[in-house]
C-alpha cells in the first residue's frame, strides 16, 4: 500500500492542488529547517500574499527536527517515534471549507482508505470547542471524544498571528505490548497513538487578544512513518519497511567488521521478555537495548543526511551545516559502538538514495556525489575519533578513582568549582560531584577533536553522568573565536512595514519589462525606509516606490535588481524621452518570466585559486551603475547644463551597442546629462520584490507624491547584466557535461562587471577541468544560438528537460529560456543571442564550503577589459624578461632560482665562510645577516657532525637586532664563557653549554671589534 500516493490521490479528486515537497532550507529567517507542512504555506496563512486560485492544497512535505526551536535529536534511537526527518502527509483551506469538511475528510480516509478499524479510534478536541464535538459526534461515539486544554490542544505561530483550537486522531494499539499505568487514553504511555492533526485556524492573536478570523482555514498534518508502521502491524517506527533496506546495510557492516549484531525488531525482544521464543530468543536483552539504539540512530540519521546534502547542505562549522556535522557524527559513533571503526555511513547514505529515489528522483540522480562528500566527512571525523575516545575513556577512569580513593579534584571538579550554575544545581539535588564530567573536557572533545556536545551527552547518558554544562559554556565563551554552536536563518531578516496593507489594496503590481525599459506609470504608494507609508517623499530622502506597471525587473537571486530612473511624465515629449531612455537602457535584453533564478550564496570564499597565470588588474569590470554613481548623479543633477547626447536605437549595430569597448563611465556622464534635461524626479537604485510587491529604492530629487504619474526607464547596466546572466546559463550546462550531472546550482550572483556561480561538487576542479569548461562556454557562444523564450506547462517544461532549480516555487505555466542545448525555467534579463556576450573568462576557482565550489567569471565589456588588462601583462612580462617566448623564460627563470635556492643552502651550512686551522681545530668566526635562530643553531650542528674538531662562532645582524651562537666539538674552549664575553663587548649578555651558547647585543658599532676578540680568545685556548 502506498499510503503517500493514496493520500495525495484523495485530496487532489476533492479539489485540493498538490504541492511538492519544498525544500528542508526555508527561505525564512525565523526558522533552521522545515518542520511542518504548513510552512510553505505561511505567507498564504498570515496574508503576506494572495491566496491562490486554488484555496485547497496538500502535500507530503520532507521536514528535519534536528536544531533550533524543534529539536528531536536527543531522543532519536531510543524511542519509537523520533525522527530527525519525516515525512508529514498534510491537507490544508485557505478560507474555503472548515472543520465540517476537515473532520469529515479525515474520518473518511482513516476508515474508509487506511481501513482502520472504527472501534479503535479516539478523538481529542479543545476543551472549549463545541462544534467540534457535535461535528465528530456525527461519525464516533461521543465516549471516545476526550477533552484537553490549551497545551494539548491549542495551536499557534507564535505570539501573535492565526492561532486555533485542534482535534487529534488516536489508534488504539492494543494491551498486549502495552499494559503500563499510563496506556490508557489521554496517558503518558504509548498504547494510544495519535496519527493525524487537524488545526481549526479561526482566530488572530495580538497582544493576548484573540479575535476571529474573517476567513477561517485549515492546516492538518500525519506522520508518514507512524500510519506506515500501523498498517504494518509494527509498534515500532524503526521496524517497517521503510527502514529495512537500512537495517540490512548496517548488518552487513557489522559483518564486515567481524561482529554478528543484527536488528531485532520489537515484538520479538517483547515476546523474549514475556518467556517466549524466537528469533530473538538467544539474545541477550542488556545487549539487545546498548546495539538496537546504535542501529535505529545510524538508519534515522542517514536519511537525514542523505537528504540534506541532496538539497545542497553541506558540513560547516556553524549553521545548517553544523547541524548536518554533528547529525553524521553522532551516527558515526554509534558505529564505533557496533565495531565499525571505518568510514561506512556513506553505504548507509547510498542505500537511502536506492530505497527512497523512486519518489524522489533527484536522490539517485545525485547519489554519487552525496555518497563522496558523505565519505570524506567521514573520514575527516575519523581522523580524530580515536584520540578523543581515549581522552573520554581517561575523564571517566579519573571520575572512578577520585569517587573511589578520595583523590584530589579532577578537572571535572576544577570545572564545575567554575560553575556557579552547577554548584546551585548540586546543592539542590543532593548531586555528587563525581556525577559531573568535566565541562573542561567536554569542551576540548568539541573544540580539538570535533565531539559535538550532544555527542558527548549521548555517550554518558547510559553511564548516569551529565556534562558540567556551566564549565563548558565558560570555555566557549572564553574561546568564542573557534567554532560556533548558534545558527544563522536563511535570507534577510524579515522586513516589517505596510506590506500587507498594501498587497490587499493593490495585488500584485504588474511588471512590463517583457516588452519595454521604459513605461508611463502612477505611483500607488510611497514608502519611508522603514517600509512604512507616507504621502510623500521630500528631495534628498531616500525610500520606496510602488508603480502600478514597472519596467524595473526585481533581483531575482542571480542577477541584481535594475536600477534607473523616474522622470516627470509630462516634462518632455515621449519622442524625447525615447532618447533619454535609450542612453539609460540597451533594447536587446527581454527575456524574463515568474520564474526566479535560485537564492543569492552570500558565503564568503574560503579558499580561492588564481586559475590562470595572468589574473588581470583591480580595474576589470567596474560596475557603471553602482550606488555611488547614481547618488553622485543626484547631487549633480541640478547643476548639469549640458544637453542630452541621445543613443536610441541608432546606438546598436548587428545586436551589439556601438560603444561596446569604450569606458564605461562614458554612459553614465550621457545619462547623468540627459536625467538633468528631462527634470528627473528619482534615481531608482535597486529593485526588490517584498511579499508579491516589486519594490524600487529611490533617492529623490524633486517631491514625489502619490499618485504622481511618471516615466521609468531602465539604465544601461541591464545589457551587460543580460550577457552575464547568459553566460551563467552556459555555465551550468557546461558543468553538468563536463563534471556530471550530480552538479547542482548552490547559488548565483549576476552583475553587470561579472558572475558568480556556486555548485555542489566535492573537490577543486583541476586546471584542465577549468579549460574544458571555459572552452565550453565559448563555442556556445560562437555557435550563436539564437535565445527562445516560450511559456510552458510546468510538465511539459520538464519533459523538455529544462531545468528547474531545486527549492524554487514555480507556477502551473513557466518560462523557458533556451539557447542551443541550455533549457532552464528562469525569469532574467537575458541576450537574444549568445553571440552578444562576446567571450567568456574564468578568472577564479575555490571552496566555499565542505561540497560547495565556486566559479568567478567575466564576460562582455568586463571580458574584454579583462582579456585586454591579462595580454597587456604578458607583454609586460615579455618585455621585462626580454623574450618571445614567455614559457621558456619562466623556466630558466626557474633554474636560476633553484642554483640561487642552494647557494643559499650552501651558505647556511658554513661552506662558504672563511675558517682558518689552529692545531687539528677547524675555526670559524664571522658575521652573517638576516638569519633566524633555528637556521643558525641547525648550520653549526651540521658543521659540528662534519668535523672532528671545530669551534664555531658567528655573529648575526638582522633588523637592528643582533645575536651571537657559538659551537664547539672536542676543542679547549666553552661555548658559554665565549658567548658570554663577547657579548659584553656588544652591549649585551647571554650564554649557555660548554658546547653550545647564545647570547644578544645592542651595539652594532662594535661587531668588528668584538669579533678580533672572539678569534683572540678561541686562539689562545687552543694553543694553551
Amino acid at each position: 500500500m502506498d499510503i503517500r500516493a493514496l493520500y495525495l490521490e484523495y485530496f487532489a479528486k476533492r479539489g485540493h492542488k498538490v504541492y511538492e515537497s519544498m525544500p528542508l532550507v526555508p527561505d525564512d529567517a525565523s526558522l533552521l529547517f522545515t518542520n511542518a507542512g504548513m510552512v510553505q504555506f505561511k505567507d498564504i496563512f498570515t496574508g503576506k500574499v494572495p491566496t491562490p486560485k486554488i484555496p485547497r492544497a496538500t502535500s507530503s512535505q520532507l521536514c528535519i527536527r534536528a536544531g533550533g526551536k524543534h529539536n528531536d535529536l536527543e531522543n532519536v534511537g531510543y524511542t519509537a517515534r523520533h525522527h530527525t526527518l519525516f515525512e508529514m502527509l498534510g491537507n490544508f483551506s485557505f478560507g474555503d471549507y472548515f472543520k465540517r469538511e476537515a473532520i469529515a475528510y479525515a474520518w473518511e480516509f482513516v476508515t474508509q482508505i487506511l481501513g482502520f478499524d472504527k472501534s479503535l479510534l479516539y478523538v481529542t478536541i479543545h476543551e472549549s470547542d463545541d462544534e467540534a464535538y457535535a461535528l465528530w459526534c456525527e461519525h464516533i461515539d461521543p465516549s471516545r471524544i476526550k477533552r484537553m486544554g490549551d497545551k494539548d490542544n491549542f495551536w499557534q505561530m507564535g505570539d501573535s498571528g492565526p492561532c486555533g483550537p485542534c482535534s487529534e486522531i488516536y489508534v488504539d494499539q492494543g494491551e498486549k505490548y502495552f499494559h503500563s499505568s499510563e496506556d490508557y487514553f489521554g496517558g503518558e504511555g504509548d498504547r494510544f497513538l495519535e496519527i493525524w492533526n487537524l488545526v481549526f485556524m479561526q482566530f488572530e492573536q495580538k497582544d493576548g487578544v484573540r479575535t476571529p478570523l474573517p476567513r477561517p482555514s485549515i492546516d492538518t498534518g500525519m506522520g508518514l512513518e507512524r500510519v506506515i508502521a500501523l498498517k504494518e502491524g509494527k509498534i515500532n517506527n524503526f521496524d517497517t519497511s521503510l527502514f529495512a533496506p537500512l537495517m540490512k546495510e548496517i548488518e552487513t557492516l557489522c559483518a564486515e567488521s567481524g561482529n554478528a549484531w543484527r536488528y531485532y525488531e520489537d515484538i520479538e525482544l517483547l515476546e523474549v521478555e514475556a518467556g517466549g521464543s524466537g528469533a530473538g530468543a538467544n539474545v541477550d536483552l542488556k545487549t539487545f537495548k546498548s546495539t538496537q539504539a546504535s542501529f535505529r540512530v545510524i538508519a534515522d540519521h542517514a536519511r537525514a543526511v542523505a537528504f540534506l546534502l541532496a538539497q545542497g547542505v553541506h558540513f560547516d562549522k556553524e549553521g545548517r551545516g553544523y547541524v548536518l556535522r554533528r547529525i553524521l557524527r553522532r551516527a558515526v559513533r554509534h558505529g564505533y559502538l557496533l565495531g565499525v571503526k571505518r568510514a561506512f555511513l556513506y553505504r548507509v547514505v547510498g542505500a537511502v538514495c536506492e530505497s527512497m529515489g523512486a519518489h524522489y528522483g533527484y536522490l539517485k540522480e545525485r547519489k554519487k556525489a552525496i555518497m563522496e562528500q558523505c565519505k570524506a566527512e567521514e573520514e575527516r571525523f575519523f581522523e580524530t575519533i580515536e584520540s578523543g575516545m581515549k581522552l573520554f575513556e581517561n575523564e571517566l577512569n579519573s571520575m572512578q578513582n577520585s569517587s573511589l580513593g578520595g583523590a584530589n579534584p579532577s578537572l571535572r571538579a576544577q570545572s564545575a568549582k567554575q560553575s556557579k550554575e552547577s554548584a546551585k544545581s548540586a546543592e539542590s539535588t543532593g548531586a555528587q560531584s563525581q556525577k559531573l564530567f568535566s565541562g573542561e573536557v567536554a569542551f576540548k572533545l568539541y573544540d580539538t577533536y570535533g565531539f559535538p556536545l550532544d555527542l558527548t551527552q549521548d555517550m554518558l547518558r547510559d553511564k548516569g553522568l551529565e556534562v558540567d554544562l556551566g564549565a563548558f559554556e565558560k570555555c566557549m565563551e572564553e574561546q568564542k573565536n573557534r567554532s560556533k554552536a548558534s545558527w544563522k536563518g536563511s535570507g534577510d531578516s524579515v522586513k516589517e512595514g505596510d506590506f500587507k496593507a498594501l498587497l490587499a489594496e493593490f495585488g500584485e503590481n504588474a511588471f512590463v519589462g517583457y516588452e519595454n525599459e521604459r513605461a508611463e506609470a502612477k505611483i500607488l504608494a510611497l514608502l519611508d525606509s522603514a517600509f512604512l507609508r507616507v504621502e510623500k517623499l521630500e528631495k534628498g530622502q531616500e525610500g520606496y516606490v510602488l508603480l502600478d506597471s514597472t519596467p524595473f525587473y526585481p533581483e531575482s537571486g542571480g542577477p541584481v535588481g535594475d536600477k534607473g530612473t523616474l522622470f516627470h511624465k509630462n516634462s518632455m515629449q515621449n519622442s524625447s524621452l525615447g532618447g533619454i531612455c535609450g542612453s539609460l537602457s540597451s533594447s536587446h535584453c527581454d527575456a524574463r518570466s515568474s520564474a526566479p533564478h535560485s537564492p543569492n550564496s552570500t558565503q564568503p570564499t574560503n579558499s580561492t585559486q588564481d586559475t590562470r597565470i595572468l589574473s588581470g588588474d583591480s580595474n576589470v569590470g567596474r560596475d557603471s551603475s553602482a550606488d555611488s554613481s547614481l547618488r553622485a548623479q543626484a547631487k549633480q543633477s541640478k547643476e548639469s547644463t549640458k544637453s542630452a547626447e541621445s543613443t536610441g536605437a541608432d546606438s546598436c549595430q548587428n545586436g551589439l551597442p556601438r560603444s561596446e569597448l569604450a569606458p564605461s563611465a562614458r554612459n553614465d556622464a550621457q545619462s547623468a546629462d540627459s536625467a538633468s534635461s528631462a527634470q528627473s524626479l528619482a534615481l531608482v537604485l535597486d529593485t526588490k520584490k517584498y511579499f508579491g510587491l516589486n519594490l524600487s529604492k529611490v533617492s529623490v530629487l524633486e517631491p514625489l507624491r502619490v499618485g504622481d504619474e511618471v516615466l521609468a526607464c531602465v539604465d544601461s547596466a541591464r545589457a551587460e547584466i543580460a550577457k552575464h546572466h547568459s553566460a551563467t546559463h552556459l555555465l551550468h550546462l557546461a558543468l553538468r557535461e563536463i563534471l556530471g550531472t550530480h552538479i547542482a546550482q548552490a547559488g548565483s550572483l549576476v552583475e553587470a562587471h561579472r558572475l558568480r556561480f556556486d555548485f555542489s561538487h566535492p573537490k577543486a576542479l583541476s586546471h584542465e577541468e577549468l579549460r574544458a569548461i571555459e572552452r565550453h562556454v565559448n563555442e556556445q557562444i560562437l555557435h550563436a544560438s539564437a535565445q527562445v523564450c516560450e511559456n510552458l506547462p510546468l510538465d511539459e517544461a520538464k519533459a523538455r528537460g529544462a531545468m528547474a532549480l531545486f527549492g524554487e516555487k514555480y507556477g502551473d505555466v513557466v518560462r523557458v529560456v533556451s539557447f542551443g542545448e541550455s533549457i532552464e525555467l528562469c525569469g532574467g534579463i537575458h541576450v537574444k543571442n549568445t553571440a552578444e556576450i562576446g567571450s567568456f573568462y574564468i578568472t577564479k576557482e575555490g571552496g566555499v564550503s565542505s561540497g560547495v565550489r565556486r566559479i568567478e567569471a567575466v564576460c562582455g565589456r568586463a571580458g574584454y577589459e579583462w582579456g585586454a588588462n591579462a595580454l597587456e601583462t604578458l607583454n609586460q612580462a615579455k618585455e621585462n624578461l626580454k623574450a618571445q617566448d614567455l614559457l621558456q623564460a619562466i623556466e630558466k627563470l626557474k633554474v636560476q632560482v633553484k642554483k640561487l635556492s642552494a647557494a643559499k643552502s650552501q651558505a647556511s651550512d658554513l661552506k662558504s665562510l672563511e675558517f682558518e686551522r689552529v692545531g687539528e681545530c677547524k675555526l670559524i668566526i664571522a658575521r652573517i645577516s638576516d638569519k633566524s635562530a633555528v637556521e643558525i643553531k641547525e648550520a653549526i650542528d651540521r658543521a659540528k657532525n662534519e668535523e672532528q674538531s671545530i669551534a664555531v662562532l658567528l655573529i648575526c645582524e638582522s633588523g637592528g637586532k643582533i645575536s651571537i651562537t657559538a659551537g664547539v666539538k672536542n676543542a679547549p674552549i666553552k661555548a658559554g664563557a665565549w658567548v658570554a664575553e663577547i657579548a659584553q663587548i656588544l652591549g649585551g649578555k647571554g650564554g649557555g653549554k660548554d658546547d653550545f651558547a647564545a647570547a644578544g647585543g645592542k651595539d652594532i658599532s662594535k661587531i668588528d671589534e668584538a669579533l678580533q676578540r672572539a678569534k683572540e680568545l678561541a686562539r689562545s685556548a687552543i694553543a694553551s
